[in-house]
């Protein structure tokens, strides 16, 4: 299979099975570049290991939100329906009268998509968390993949879960992340003031002080989901006052280090929202990362808390602990990829 239809083929996937229904626009875009060898080019120009489609749509959507005016951009806002023959001329034409500024950003930029709307789904984790380390000692937040660290300042949003209004003590009101609860009970009380020194790590960390940077973030959100947006240029807006403390390398640089250097009397909890696979590669990679916690809690006890799909249709949040090496998991919650919907297991399952 030639490189231009492996391409091509990811962009039709991406077509069907993630840009369907949340994005019909980014649906038609990706199938008109998969039938076009001049966009194929441009397209392969992505960073080895980035997607493609999500870099090259995210690419001209940021070059449209900056203002460039163009017969595309009235589709972008939702105003017009865009035909897929259409589509074909439209983002070809803009492709090529943007060549040098789309080049450049999927050849140096990655897809760090902060979804602050997933902290409803890791705030009963946190909760049921703090009910299991009942012996009052503080707990040490590490996000493994963290991107801007926006998942850090979980305590500074307030909550929506079918119309229960949780405000935490230090929450902005004007930052509300909604979640519809479709089973179980999941639990929502909680302590934020036990949870000390979050820190995040993350290879090519996002500054929330620079609004080039954090505009990249935004042009990856895709046309349709507004909402989205308002909610992550709120959550960038209280980033830049209290920017969270992100150390920049991969997991295997800081893990270590971060096990050592954390007091013994506190808990720490490792946190890997859709970040695995990144870490540690797919397949297997929820099967290293166990290995590697496990060799780590040789020295101390790790609990841990992942979010993915790990092999299934439907997202899955996993809790974990590892300790003398032994690990422990289970399957705690069934959950939406943004955070729109929480099934919480009464029952929880391995």
């Amino acid at each position: 299979m030639s490189d231009h239809t492996q391409l091509a083929e990811t962009f039709r996937r991406f077509a069907d099975q993630q840009a369907a229904g949340p994005s019909p626009l980014y649906a038609i875009l990706s199938r008109a570049i998969a039938r076009t060898p001049e966009l194929l080019d441009l397209a392969a120009l992505t960073q080895p290991g980035q997607p493609a489609p999500n870099m090259l749509l995210g690419a001209v959507h940021h070059i449209l939100r900056r203002g460039v005016k163009h017969a595309l951009a009235p589709y972008f806002t939702g105003r017009e329906d865009l035909t897929e023959d259409r589509a074909v001329d439209l983002l070809t034409d803009f492709c090529r009268r943007h060549a040098g500024p789309i080049q450049r950003i999927i050849s140096t930029r990655a897809v760090q998509t902060n979804e602050v709307n997933r902290c409803t789904v890791l705030l009963p984790a946190f909760a049921a968390l703090q009910q299991q380390l009942d012996d009052g000692r503080p707990i040490r937040i590490v996000d493994v993949g963290a991107s801007a660290g926006l998942a850090l300042l979980w305590d500074r949003y307030t909550y929506d879960y079918d119309g229960h209004r949780l405000t935490l003590p230090n929450s902005d009101p004007d930052t509300v992340l909604h979640c519809e609860v479709r089973g179980g009970t999941p639990p929502l009380t909680l302590d934020p003031a036990r949870f000390v020194r979050p820190v995040g790590i993350e290879p090519s960390p996002v500054d929330v002080t620079d609004p080039v940077a954090t505009e990249w973030l935004v042009s990856l959100t895709w046309p349709e989901q507004t909402g989205r947006m308002r909610t992550l240029n709120s959550a960038l807006a209280l980033a830049a006052r209290t920017p969270p403390t992100i150390l920049a390398g991969t997991a295997q640089d800081h893990l270590t280090d971060i096990v050592a250097e954390t007091a013994n009397d506190q808990h720490l909890v490792l946190v890997f929202s859709w970040s695995i696979y990144q870490i540690f590669g797919s397949p297997g990679g929820r099967e290293r990362l166990v290995d590697t916690l496990a060799e780590l809690s040789q020295r101390r006890p790790l609990h841990e808390i992942s979010i993915g799909h790990f092999g299934n249709a439907t997202p899955r949040m996993i809790m974990a602990s590892h300790d003398g090496g032994v690990s422990r998991s289970d399957i705690v919650a069934h959950c939406d990829v943004y955070g729109t919907w929480l099934d919480w297991l009464s029952k929880p399952g391995i």
